[in-house]
């Protein structure tokens, strides 16, 4: 029986004078929760390096001795949360980094008594396990930047690692082929950042984590057991990169092992759907904070009518403590739940500005909502409060004060309104709820196990000899020089029912440019085991903005946004224009609409012809998100 063996290391102290972390036991605790919890324990082998324990030696030798014992058909999994750096190379291998570094890995002993665990020796160590037949996994969240940073719970205070010194002699390390360096097939590589990016940790419901180790664990703890490497990827690198803009994870394989299933297909869920049960007193739900719940969250008994819901009333990281409302459970039997209202939490807004500037856009937000109520997309918060590892967005004055400029959470110029009087001051205010709103669906979480995954978007070039494109990461297409002119890609967008059950669909287009629609699939059934095209049978072009195109190398990204659910609902609360332009058609002048929440917010909910405010039978709906990007080559052939 195939086997899964995990080597985990955290590292938050360090024995040599470099910056303690805060997150990184955290990560590995959780991850080994989660394995522990979803995998057989006759099919999971788990090693835990956390703090002084995770010496160079150890590290080293949890991988032969540990992961060595894997053998073909089994998957070796290598967790690292820490410090990560850069340092120099001995001679022999110069020629196979381009600036003469390599990046390394900080042990707990590092630079006191012990060198860094390079890059080139987990190459070593990698090929070990592989020799064996079994296929390797590796998760790092550590930064890859020539400076070896990882950020400070708020994101805003980097904490640097310098470069090791000295140079190692060859002696020092183990011993390895100077043309190693190359990815190996049966090796897929998630990493928190490329490598010339920081990686972050932020303060979450049960503490501090490294982003992307939430990300992953987020992802882990909702996907189906038919996941991808790829399909984890893109999930958890929307959630990573809906924080830190500059922070975008990446992932490296041969061939087709990113659209492989996770561990090999041994990540397994307990159940089809999520389980209500009475245990220590209180009834609880197994979702937690890893799947994206957050308090005063609802779910129902799957299919009930009338409504049986309950409120979340604690979440833990696993699980969370709920309260029936209306209603009185039997303590002996165990439910089936979905869910049905998740709050979206406001993206919070920080202000550098002046303290006049400052009141006003307080008061303009507090009066933004229907009936001058306060705005429900967003709430403003003082330098240092944005630390509950949600959606963060920055306004600051500009242009010697004379301009209001909001800005990513690390600060990327997003939009410039000019002037600081109130007609200003309200602009900025119906921008920034635009974008939150835009930012609230690009992340939204998939709630439900049961249909994470269902339906697949296949995104292909057109032409006779389309296929599905291949590429870990983002979907990326490129204009052609036709001899006389610039030739937009055009594709073909697929999704495909992988399931035998008729499930509801609409697919959103969300552009950088703050626009999001429905006019791709605004919404029907799709059969089991079907397939169908998006935008019927003519090809979708994409094109970039006139001047992208004169722009070498210029570029766009989309971001499809499939939502699946097993009734019928509306896709017209999921409209909005590009930032600045007016809305068309009836949503003109209806300030504040549509998006608010989750299922009763946001459009979630059964069809029905009349108004009657009436509780809607439970259902389950998932999410699927695919980044698509267009891209300009630097120069004509």
């Amino acid at each position: 029986m195939p086997k899964v063996y995990a080597l985990l290391v955290g590292i938050d102290r360090y024995r040599a004078a470099v910056r303690n972390l805060q997150g990184c036991v955290n990560d590995i605790r959780l991850a080994e929760q989660l394995l522990r919890d979803r995998i057989d324990p006759v099919e999971l082998s788990v090693l835990t390096l956390c703090d002084e324990q995770a010496t160079r030696a150890a590290i080293i030798r949890g991988f032969r001795d540990h992961l060595g014992a894997a053998g073909p058909d089994d998957t070796a999994l290598f967790w690292f949360s820490g410090h990560g750096s850069t340092g120099p190379l001995p001679p022999r291998f110069r020629l196979t980094e381009n600036a003469g570094t390599s990046q390394t890995l900080v042990c707990h002993d590092s630079r006191a008594g012990a060198s860094d665990l390079y890059d080139k020796e987990l190459a070593v160590l990698v090929r070990e396990v592989l020799a064996r037949g079994a296929r390797l996994v590796s998760i790092q969240d550590s930064c890859h930047a020539r400076s070896g940073l990882r950020g400070s719970p708020t994101g805003r205070e980097p904490r640097s690692v310098p470069p090791a010194q000295p140079q190692p002699t060859s002696d020092d390390l183990l011993p390895a082929d100077p043309a190693i360096g190359f990815q190996a097939p049966g090796h897929v590589a998630l990493s928190a950042c490329n490598e010339f990016q920081l990686a972050n940790e932020a303060w979450f419901t049960d503490g501090v984590h490294g982003v992307f180790s939430e990300a992953v664990l987020h992802t882990l703890g909702r996907i189906g057991r038919h996941a991808t490497y790829r399909q984890m990827l893109e999930d958890a690198r929307c959630r990573v990169e809906g924080r830190f803009a500059r922070q975008v994870p990446t992932i490296e394989a041969v061939g087709d092992d990113a659209d492989r299933e996770f561990l090999g297909g041994a990540l397994r869920l307990r159940a089809a759907q999520v389980t209500m049960r009475y245990l220590r007193d209180a009834w609880e739900v197994d979702l937690g904070a890893i799947h994206g719940v957050a308090a005063e969250s609802r779910l129902a008994v799957h299919g009930s009518e009338p409504l049986q819901e309950v409120r979340v009333a604690a979440v833990r990281p696993g699980h969370s403590i709920v309260e029936p409302t209306g209603w009185a459970p039997v303590a002996e039997q165990q439910y089936e739940m979905v869910l049905t209202d998740m709050p979206m939490p406001a993206v919070a807004v920080v202000v550098s500005a002046g303290e006049d500037v400052t009141r006003r856009l307080a008061a303009a937000v507090r009066a933004a909502g229907p009936g001058r109520r306060p705005s429900p997309h967003i709430r403003i918060v003082s330098p240092g409060q944005e630390r509950d590892g949600g959606l963060v967005l920055r306004v600051r004055q500009a242009g010697d004060d004379r301009a209001i400029e909001i800005t990513s959470s690390d600060h990327e110029p997003l939009v410039r309104v000019p002037g600081v009087h109130d007609r200003a001051i309200g602009q900025t205010v119906r921008d920034l709820e635009h974008i939150a709103r835009w930012l609230q669906v690009r992340n939204l979480a998939n709630p439900s196990p049961v249909l994470a995954g269902a339906v697949r978007i296949e995104v292909v070039p057109a032409g006779p000899d389309a296929a599905m494109v291949s590429s870990a990461g983002p979907v990326e297409f490129a204009y052609t020089w036709s001899g006389t002119r610039w030739v937009a890609p055009q594709v073909f967008v697929r999704l495909h029912n992988t399931t035998d059950r008729t499930l509801f669909c609409v697919l959103l287009d969300l552009t950088d440019r703050y626009r999001m629609h429905p006019g791709l699939f605004p919404g029907a059934y799709l059969a089991g085991h079907h397939t169908v095209q998006a935008g019927g049978n003519a090809p979708i072009d994409l094109s970039l903005p006139s001047e992208r195109v004169a722009q070498p190398g210029g570029s766009g990204t989309d971001w499809l946004v499939l939502l699946v659910a097993e009734q019928e609902f509306s896709s017209y609360p999921f409209t909005l224009p590009r930032l600045g332009e007016l809305p068309r058609g009836p949503a003109r002048g209806r300030r504040g609409a549509g998006i608010t929440g989750i299922l009763g917010r946001l459009g979630l909910r059964a069809v029905r012809r009349d108004l009657a405010a009436e509780p809607q039978p439970a259902l389950h709906w998932g999410v699927t998100v695919t980044e698509v990007r267009t891209v300009m080559p630097s120069a004509a052939p």
